[in-house]
């Protein structure tokens, strides 16, 4: 049977019912899951029902779209839609737990970001440094930029913006992250898992026929979009049966021991991501980078047949840990992989950076450690902009040469560091279509 499991010998899960839930008085957060990811056995999904719950949940929503009946038992012999499938199941377990926490929170971006909506945890972030976040400060003094009068580009401060942090003037028009669903916590209350239990057994259901799935057969795109789904997936997985870990020692951790058994062979987050998918440590995550570095994964025979041919390197905005700074969940088809992997880089950067108030482009950490494979400090601002709609890139483009004729130096962006808080966007997946 293929489920989600570790390399510990399997130990009762009585520690993690015992450990108490921190709780609001309606919903407790995602964080207050089971911290110590070491300890805790994995049996999907019967641990998830039997941890301690919220009693005073709030009532739960319809649940009828996610128990739309088992999958086909021959779903492993299209590996590629088991694996889209996968997303898709997680994805409605993800959202009707936000939902459920919270009955009148919006799921999408788009319907959140009226004045009415309380959008101050992304205004800020408590996880930053001092230096950064006088860096951040600094940007919001001296307003330079014209936002009234650029009504067009530039959004009011109640602007729809899934990376806002202060000091950022944001995009009128993000494009289609403005469609995306938020998770930002959610509600393990006992009325919540158990209408949620039909789309666990479902999706147990599709993780035991990995098993049967030969990855070797798939062609380069197939593996590429099928490897992607199922990290995604795994991920989310992982968080449920494990809990979101708070830190990237944790993390890296929780790579390491979350897998899935596919064609009779463990395949763990970690392995997927850095030696199927050959990606790079990541410098914007040097903690990561560095346990990666002093712990060399193991490379089976077996890993290297399933791996892509050669790496892929926008693959970097296709996978999610669910934090704020992450890209979008979607899900990829194969015979598109390629064209929707570059709609992933457009719409991210499309949605992630910003102007401040004095003219200064405002660019994710993660996306600058990408562009230094590709251009220089010094052409950033030009080489993101072309990324941009005509109109924003345009207006980036002035506000670069106002700077240039100004006293405000040479640097003409500012980076924003990675913020690791939990969180994950959901794309619609007619996107993908």
């Amino acid at each position: 049977m293929s489920e989600l499991h570790h390399s510990y010998e399997d130990n009762s899960c009585q520690e993690q019912k015992d450990k108490p839930l921190e709780s609001t008085s309606k919903s407790c957060s995602v964080y207050s899951m089971v911290e110590n990811a070491e300890n805790s056995a994995a049996v999907f999904p019967e641990d998830i029902i039997s941890m301690k719950t919220d009693t005073k949940s709030s009532q739960p929503v319809n649940f009828g779209k996610l128990t739309k009946g088992m999958p086909p038992k021959g779903l492993w012999e299209c590996p590629n839609q088991l694996a889209e499938e996968m997303v898709r199941c997680m994805k409605n377990i993800f959202i009707f737990l936000a939902e459920s926490a919270i009955p009148s929170k919006p799921s999408t971006l788009e319907s959140q970001c009226s004045s009415s909506s309380p959008r101050g945890h992304l205004s800020n972030s408590s996880l930053w440094s001092s230096s950064e976040r006088s860096i951040i400060s600094s940007w919001a003094q001296s307003p330079q930029v014209d936002v009234k009068g650029n009504s067009e580009v530039l959004a009011a401060e109640n602007a729809c913006d899934p990376y806002k942090v202060r000091g950022k003037l944001s995009w009128a028009d993000i494009g289609t992250y403005g469609l995306s669903a938020e998770v930002s916590w959610m509600s393990v209350g006992k009325k919540q898992l158990e209408y949620a239990s039909g789309a666990l057994r479902r999706f147990r259901t599709l993780v035991e026929q990995l098993a049967k799935v030969n990855p070797i057969q798939l062609s380069c795109n197939e593996k590429l979009a099928f490897w992607i789904n199922l990290y995604n997936a795994l991920i989310m997985h992982a968080y449920l049966a494990y809990g979101v870990p708070r830190s990237d020692l944790k993390l890296f951790s929780l790579m390491q021991k979350a897998a899935y058994t596919v064609g009779g062979h463990s395949f763990s987050a970690a392995a997927i991501e850095y030696v199927i998918l050959k990606m790079k440590p990541p410098v914007h995550r040097p903690q990561i980078a560095l346990l990666l570095a002093l712990h060399k994964l193991k490379v089976s025979e077996e890993l290297r047949k399933s791996a892509i041919d050669t790496c892929e390197p926008l693959v970097a905005f296709a996978l999610s840990t669910g934090m704020y700074s992450s890209p979008a969940v979607r899900i990829y088809k194969a015979k598109r992989v390629r064209e929707e992997l570059q709609e992933a880089q457009h719409d991210f950067i499309r949605a992630s950076v910003g102007l401040s108030s004095k003219g200064r482009l405002l660019v994710p950490k993660m996306l600058h450690c990408f562009a230094k494979s590709f251009v220089d400090d010094a052409k950033l601002a030009v080489w993101i902009s072309h990324y941009l709609p005509p109109q924003q890139a345009a207006f980036v483009e002035q506000c670069i040469s106002q700077r240039r004729q100004s006293l405000l130096g040479s640097r003409n962006c500012g980076i924003l560091p990675f913020d690791s808080r939990f969180r994950y966007l959901f794309l619609p997946d007619q996107l993908s279509l």
